[in-house]
């Protein structure tokens, strides 16, 4: 009764606490990173086109410490064929992260001496430090959440309708000023150096474990010194011999339209999401020996999740979905 009454007083689904409703050893590709992760690849229509099964583990304003943590929380259920790992956060100031930020990524873990390495690590960045109460609470969910049912909504019951096997659905159009293709710059920056040591961190964790990894750089508008740093990391990366794909330098492959398939600044619709999902899931199956799953009935919850999604874009956009897919796939 505990933990069914503990469940609903819980944070919302988020794409970290859904990664866990997967079997063990049952993803091919670990998709690891902020927003734009869940955001940008549809991992139901990556399946039904290619039939390989993509895990999140996403958050939204995600510090970069954490990619790390949640690399080594994929490891211990799964054995993916492959990472992608997203680092449109690995140039932000680490100053800019707050504890309720924080905390999206911590709190959708479960409790393991990895998430308390994570906690602290995170902590230690605060400037101001919490007094033990609060260290407390982000040690033990309870004491942040057990109040939660003055806030409750029917998503707290039914679960979140937007996500789709860890992928949002989101289907509003910004307008983006300039409403032009964000131009890459290729002028460097030193990355700082907390952001480089936890890159390497990153990078050693990998090597150490013989992961297949692939690094991204998400289609989105950047700030010019945040473009800049992230060619740093780029360098350490390929110095180390590990991949690294910029969609943003081939966006004209891509297709991403910043006039109609941005929601906002940072992250694409539905319609971009389509786009980058159509591209990237084509990319993966060449480039990697990813299994077809679709004739496997133990995989039967992707196929039921891309029907559900496709039923949601019809009922938001009174349109058929595979009406879309046949425009894009022309």
């Amino acid at each position: 009764m505990f933990y069914s009454v503990f469940n609903v007083l819980w944070l919302e689904e988020t794409p970290i606490a859904s990664f866990y409703d997967e079997p063990k050893n049952s993803l091919d590709v670990v998709y690891i990173g902020s927003s734009n992760v869940y955001a940008h690849f549809n991992t139901t229509l990556a399946f039904d086109l290619y039939g390989f099964a993509t895990g999140l583990l996403s958050s939204d304003t995600q510090n970069p410490i954490f990619l790390k943590y949640l690399l080594k929380e994929s490891v211990k259920t799964q054995n993916p064929k492959l990472y992608v790992i997203d680092i449109a956060k690995i140039a932000d100031d680490l100053d800019i992260f707050v504890n309720a930020n924080d905390r999206k990524q911590y709190d959708s873990m479960k409790f393991s001496k990895n998430r308390i390495d994570a906690i602290n690590e995170s902590l230690s960045l605060k400037k101001e430090k919490s007094d033990i109460k609060d260290y407390i609470s982000n040690y033990f969910s309870f004491f942040m959440y057990h109040n939660r049912w003055k806030n409750l909504s029917k998503i707290n019951f039914k679960g979140n309708e937007t996500l789709f096997k860890g992928s949002l659905f989101a289907k509003s159009t910004a307008v983006i000023s300039p409403q032009e293709t964000y131009n890459w710059i290729e002028d460097t920056m030193p990355l700082q150096e907390k952001n480089k040591e936890n890159l390497l961190q990153i990078i050693k964790y990998i090597n150490d474990n013989k992961l297949n990894a692939l690094f991204v750089i998400p289609i989105k508008c950047y700030d010019k010194e945040i473009n800049m740093r992230i060619n740093d990391a780029v360098k350490i990366i390929e110095k180390n011999n590990l991949k690294v794909i910029n969609f943003n330098k081939i966006n004209d492959e891509v297709g991403i339209d910043f006039s109609n398939d941005l929601y906002n600044e940072a992250h694409i619709n539905v319609y971009g999401a389509t786009k980058y999902t159509l591209y990237f899931s084509k990319y993966l199956k060449e480039n990697y020996d990813l299994p077809d799953h679709r004739d496997d009935k133990k995989y039967n919850s992707w196929k039921t999740e891309y029907k559900k999604f496709k039923k949601q874009y019809k009922k938001l956009t009174k349109n058929n979905f595979d009406d879309l897919l046949k425009e894009y796939q022309k």
